[in-house]
């Protein structure tokens, strides 16, 4: 999994092959698809892999913090450093949400994306039932403007360079004060 999100990253998802992945990977076709059926359950199995491991951070991040405006500063703050050190995995995410057509791919990429949907929502709903934001809100929307901050920050940072701190701090405080207004 780690040479083929290497070459999805560097390539992309539909110019890598499974002969491609499998000599990067010192093995042969035949090898590979003992493991995985094809190059879709590979991507499958990686997008996975990202989503459970962010899903995982993201948690560790707010286990005890009850105020869900810090939460969302938490993971926030932790973003770039989490994009860089899964670098290549989110290059392949982006990648395939921008160029796929693959409706197994996208059907994983909807379900990645459906998932810190409901995270965010939580978030929200929880702080809309201790009075922290605002009851006039739909959580879905106001998780969806958190996403579509985070894919934005991280085609910026992944592919031009980091932003500076205070400017994405910035970005995250306005949406929490729209949130709390």
């Amino acid at each position: 999994m780690e040479v083929a999100t290497k070459l999805f990253a560097r390539n992309g998802y539909e110019a890598t092959t499974t002969a491609a992945i499998a000599l990067a990977a010192g093995v042969t076709e035949p090898i590979l698809y003992r493991h995985f059926k094809s190059k879709q359950e590979l991507f499958v199995a990686i997008v996975k892999a990202v989503s459970d491991r962010t899903m995982k951070h993201w948690h560790d991040l707010i286990e005890g913090v009850d105020d869900p405006a810090e939460q969302i500063r938490r993971i926030s703050a932790e973003l770039p450093q989490h994009m860089e050190k899964l670098a290549d995995a989110y290059h392949v995410l982006h990648g395939a949400l921008a160029t796929s057509r693959d409706k197994k791919v996208l059907g994983v990429m909807r379900e990645h994306y459906a998932q810190i949907e409901r995270f965010f929502a939580k978030i929200i709903a929880d702080g809309q039932k201790a009075g922290v934001f605002r009851k006039n809100i739909q959580p879905r929307a106001a998780a969806w403007q958190l996403i579509i901050t985070g894919i934005g920050y991280g085609m910026i940072a992944l592919n031009l360079a980091q932003l500076d701190h205070s400017l994405t701090e910035g970005a995250i405080e306005s949406l929490i004060r729209g949130l709390k207004d």
